[in-house]
This record gives structure tokens, sequence and C-alpha cells, in this order.
């Protein structure tokens, strides 16, 4: 009776061993599973501007599910000696942290100084801004892919709700300062009344005219 109950704490103690190891391996597999599905991917792209299609912004977007950090964009050729006479400051090619799904947009110039160039576009970032090791993806845009491109009315709902709110300010500030007048025409339920009265009168003078017999000459 002894030896079963020695064999069978030595069987249940050998089941616990693995089912701890067991159970070590799955939380590290998922662990590893888990950072290999949380992964940032940052995209940059030369697009028209939204508001002027002949005009270049630069937009760098992260279309992973994890934060992207220490963002890096680089250009080759470099867009700047493409910039000519333009004044103002470089697109922006740093950033420090882009969360899943955000997009930053930075104006680049106007479209003809970069029509017809192929880039090769280079985008770097950290998993965690601790880490040393950088991914990056690199590729290349052609912005003849933008040839004849053309839009009716306005790229998207909301810029063009912004436009229609921007034309009834610019009226109103018309209004408002007097060199427009308002033109209101009202019609209240006493022109209704007055103009039936006066229906039914010129139906009553009509039926009248109808009725009425033409007198004869006397003899």
């Amino acid at each position: 009776m002894a030896d079963v109950q020695t064999a069978s704490m030595v069987v249940t103690a050998i089941a616990t061993i693995g089912l701890g190891i067991f159970t070590w391996v799955l939380a590290r597999e998922t662990k590893r599973l888990s950072n290999a599905t949380a992964q940032a991917h940052v995209v940059a792209t030369l697009e028209p501007n939204d508001w002027a299609i002949n005009h270049l912004d630069l937009i760098v977007t992260n279309t992973g599910n994890a934060a992207a950090h220490d963002v890096e964009v680089t250009f080759s050729p470099e867009l700047e000696k493409y910039k000519g006479n333009l004044s103002g400051e470089r697109p922006r090619k740093r950033v420090s942290v882009l969360k899943p799904g955000q997009s930053l947009s930075s104006y680049v110039g106007e479209f003809s100084l970069y029509n017809k160039k192929t880039y090769q576009i280079t985008t770097s970032w950290k998993h965690r801004p601790a880490e040393k090791r950088r991914l990056s993806l690199s590729y290349e845009q052609s912005l003849d892919d933008y040839e004849g491109f053309g839009t009716l009315g306005a790229r998207s709902p909301l810029i063009q709700i912004a436009e229609q709110v921007k034309k009834l300010r610019e009226d109103w500030q018309y209004v408002a300062s007097g060199s427009r007048k308002l033109s209101a025409d009202v019609y209240s339920s006493e022109d209704r009344a007055r103009e039936q009265r006066d229906r039914q009168k010129q139906r009553e003078e009509y039926r009248s005219r109808a009725v009425k017999k033409p007198e004869g000459d006397a003899k």
C-alpha cells in the first residue's frame, strides 16, 4: 500500500512539474506572439494638398497597431534641391512618436517643382524609445502617378462643409455691415383671407353679368 502511495506522489509531482513547464512555455510564446503582432509600420508619401491639388504635402502615417518612436524620413534625391525660390521651412522629417493610425501632414511646395520625379523614400522607427534597434522600410514613389489627377469639388466632405460655412460667414458679414439688405416676402393669414374675398367678389360679379338680360327696344 505504501508503495502505491509513493508512486502516486511521484506521478503527481512529475505532472505538476510538467504542467509548470508547459505554462511557462505557453506564456513565453504568447508574449512573443503578442510582440510579433503588435508592430508599428510607418509610411511616408507625397500627396496633393486637400485644399489645392497644385500643391504638395508630405504625409507620414503609422499604419501599424503599435506606437512608433523616433520616426525618421529620408528622401533620395533630397526634396530641398527642387524647392526653388519657395520660402518656408523644410517638410517635417522627424517625429518623436506616432500613435497607431495617426498621420502628420507637412507642406512641401508647388506640385510643378516635383512633377515627373521619382524618389527613394526610407522610413525608420523604434518599437520602444529605449531600444537601439531600428526598423525600416524603403520604397520608391513616382509623382507621375498624379499625372492628370483632378477632382470634382472638394476632396473630402469636411472640406466641402468648411467651404460652405466660409461662404455663409462672408455673406452674413455683408448683411451685418449694411452693404446688403435682406428681402423677406411675408404672406400672412390676413393676406390669404383678403385674397379669398376678392376672388369671391369677382365670381359674384361675373355671375351677375351672365344672368342679366339685355333690355328690349320700346315699341
